[in-house]
């Protein structure tokens, strides 16, 4: 029997079918807590957590510790595209934007990757796959409830605001798989997650809660949020950059809309419409085609 491991593709689908989860979760989790806690903190205490998680695998495997103090830069650059751009330019954006616009906006990833790998590495646009993106994007507008009108309501600043996680995690996307000739993904994740901590320490250490804030409740949200968002989405991500490419690896973002979705009907007791349940299946329908397809074409 063949022994599976982190290069096999199928493997990096259920990590990535993880991934999706657990970011959808994410959002159910924190939640009640935004009011009190900013988002930077939660970040700096995500990683932080995840770092150290990282660093105690990467100890205990006793594997190599290859760093370049050139590469510090790359790795800046990283937590900035990454991290804080996209968090910056999202979450900025629903001060002028419908929040259902502002996901639809963000969906737009996987277009500009393949415009990305297009430009760069000169791969062909297969029809096939222009299709399914279309066909997810009409999906998820349908679950995020745009219409028409709100579209024309939009101001041009919550687009762009909108439109920078878009760009940024494409370049995100493009220094990893530059990076993966030198370091592994774990090694990736960790120095990526490093800077990540160091830049957002000065802001989020100021603004901690106060002690009796750290309940049981909330100590395991930070618990659940650095190990399975922090520690394993990062590692996942980077890995399915290297094992499936940029756009394969972003269509799985385009499911967290449809979970997130799932997770607040049976969570939180929202409502779920009918035209939400038809825009989940069409999401998963496209994004689903052009992962195969993808797959299909990188067998060959």
């Amino acid at each position: 029997m063949k022994k599976l491991g982190s290069g096999d593709v199928g493997v990096n689908y259920i990590f990535m079918t993880g991934v999706v989860f657990v970011c959808a979760f994410e959002f159910i989790l924190i939640k009640p807590y935004l009011e009190a806690v900013s988002a930077l903190t939660f970040i700096w205490m995500k990683y932080m957590l995840a770092f150290i998680v990282l660093c105690g695998i990467k100890l205990a495997r006793k594997g190599r510790w290859p760093f370049s103090v050139s590469d510090i830069p790359v790795f800046i650059l990283l937590a900035v595209t990454g991290e804080f751009l996209y968090y910056l330019g999202s979450y900025n954006a629903v001060n002028y934007l419908p929040v259902a616009l502002v996901t639809v906006v963000i969906a737009l990833c996987p277009v500009l990757s393949i415009i990305f790998e297009r430009l760069v590495y000169k791969k062909k646009v297969m029809l096939p796959a222009i299709l399914g993106i279309c066909v997810s994007l009409f999906g998820i507008s349908l679950v995020a409830g745009v219409d028409i009108a709100m579209l024309a309501s939009g101001r041009l600043w919550g687009y762009v605001l909108a439109f920078v996680p878009v760009v940024s995690v494409n370049i995100y996307n493009l220094i990893v798989v530059k990076l993966t000739s030198r370091y592994t993904p774990v090694d990736i994740a960790i120095y990526v997650i490093a800077a990540t901590v160091v830049i957002s320490f000065p802001t989020a250490v100021g603004n901690l809660p106060e002690p009796a804030f750290f309940t049981t409740s909330f100590i395991a949200v930070i618990a659940f949020l650095g190990l399975a968002v922090g520690a394993f989405g990062s590692f996942a991500y980077i890995n399915s950059i290297n094992v499936l490419g940029p756009t394969t690896t972003l269509l799985f973002s385009n499911f967290v809309p449809v979970v997130s979705c799932v997770f607040g009907w049976l969570c939180l007791g929202e409502t779920i419409m009918p035209l939400q349940l038809i825009g989940g299946a069409v999401t998963l329908i496209g994004c689903a085609s052009v992962i195969w397809f993808y797959g299909k074409e990188r067998a060959q």
